[in-house]
């Protein structure tokens, strides 16, 4: 199991921000052969067939656990009881009944860690019979710009960048001759074992904005999309960017990634993307809702988008985190 690949950034910005050159520059040689391992794994792995995009197997690798995007996948998983793993969860003890994902969901997130298992997690056996294999717009997009992070620690090290410079060129073509959407103006997640696009609009579809891989008609398209449709980007009554479209059927303001809180995590991505293309005023309302959200509520997990109330853990560290490097404008 592997989470979104954001460890070349964090590195980067750790080395660019430390005071003691000479431990920064240690701790960029320690990391930098498991960096590009890290990466190696990812495109030999999860892309057998070259295709300059990378496959997740399993919602929580997204990032995004029980998110209105595998619903079409997840619901068609027939399980019967003697297939469900015994498991016992967690998250009942820091997430209210009414916030957190179904026990059905979770007998089907249970099954596919113990598929993986049961193939010794040989990604051959894997691709085989797994009934989840997504190429994730998120999951991409960062790994995209993870190699463009890597190849400038290559050049801090005096190592070649180009490796990493051309798997981020054709990442960006990939992305956008393949899951570029004309009719939803943004970036879609593609099935593979359906072979089709899952048509859901969620806020992580616009993070390749981050990434730099829309052009700039694309990128115009996209800010329009965040503006005038159920994200509410230019909506005063709404706090924006819910992860999922308010008017969307599965919407509702507390339930995790499922009905379409406000994550400081995908508001920061959103931030940064912005700021890249140069929508100031757009990136500004992000910055100040992250910064007010936390100050007005604390540092909870997640946030209604319709009242602003916090939910979730309250002492979450990644919100923590975002809120530092959000006030401090690095």
């Amino acid at each position: 199991m592997v989470q979104p690949p954001v460890h070349a950034t964090a590195v980067l910005y750790v080395y660019q921000h430390a005071k003691d050159e000479a431990a920064a520059e240690g701790f960029l040689r320690r990391a930098f052969p498991k960096l590009k391992a890290w990466h190696e794994y990812l495109h030999r792995e999860r892309d057998p067939e070259g295709e300059d995009l990378v496959y997740i197997r399993h919602p929580w690798e997204s990032g995004m656990d029980n998110s209105p995007m595998w619903d079409q996948i997840i619901e068609q998983l027939q399980l019967r009881r003697d297939q469900i793993p015994q498991y016992r969860r967690a998250d009942i003890h820091f997430v209210s009944a009414g916030d957190r994902p179904s026990d059905s969901a979770y007998d089907r997130f249970a099954y596919l860690v113990k598929l993986f298992a049961d193939r010794n997690y040989d990604e051959t056996r894997i691709r085989e019979d797994c009934p989840f294999l997504v190429q994730d717009v998120l999951f991409n997009a960062l790994l995209c710009q993870a190699e463009k992070d890597l190849a400038q620690i290559a050049r801090a090290l005096s190592e070649d960048p180009s490796p990493f410079e051309q798997r981020a060129e054709k990442m960006a073509h990939a992305m956008n001759e393949n899951l570029w959407d004309e009719e939803h103006s943004t970036y879609l997640d593609f099935d593979l074992v359906s072979n089709r696009l899952l048509e859901v609009d969620v806020a992580p579809n616009f993070v390749p904005l981050y990434a730099g891989i829309p052009n700039e008609v694309q990128a115009r398209r996209m800010v329009d999309a965040l503006e005038n449709t159920g994200f509410g980007l230019s909506d005063e009554s709404l706090t924006p960017v819910p992860s999922y479209d308010r008017y969307g059927f599965a919407f509702f303001p507390t339930r995790y990634w499922r009905g379409g809180p406000v994550w400081a995590n995908i508001n920061w991505f959103l931030m940064r993307g912005l700021e890249r293309y140069g929508y100031r005023k757009q990136a500004e309302r992000l910055r100040n809702t992250i910064v007010s959200l936390c100050k007005e509520q604390g540092f909870y997990e997640y946030f209604d988008p319709t009242t602003g109330f916090g939910h979730g853990s309250d002492l979450f560290s990644g919100t923590a985190a975002l809120f530092l490097d959000t006030v401090l404008k690095y």
